[in-house]
């Protein structure tokens, strides 16, 4: 559950950072998503990223751990 709310908040974060990104880039004073079937794709979009880098991040530890306790073991 910590992971999914931290990913919600991510993919929040991550829309206003690609809003940041375009209106720098591109010289626009704002953006206009027009319809918010765009912006529901965005953020799940965004959250899946954020979801699937977080359990990544989860796995990798839980293997670093295992390995140090094999060793520690020998």
């Amino acid at each position: 559950m910590i992971r999914a709310g931290v990913a919600a908040f991510l993919s929040v974060f991550l829309l206003l950072f690609e809003g940041f990104i375009v209106i720098k880039l591109k010289g626009y004073t704002g953006i206009y998503f027009g319809d918010i079937h765009l912006l529901v794709s965005v953020l799940a979009m965004n959250f899946f990223f954020a979801f699937s880098i977080l359990t990544h991040i989860k796995i990798w530890i839980e293997n670093k751990g295992m390995k140090e306790t094999e060793t520690g073991v020998k």
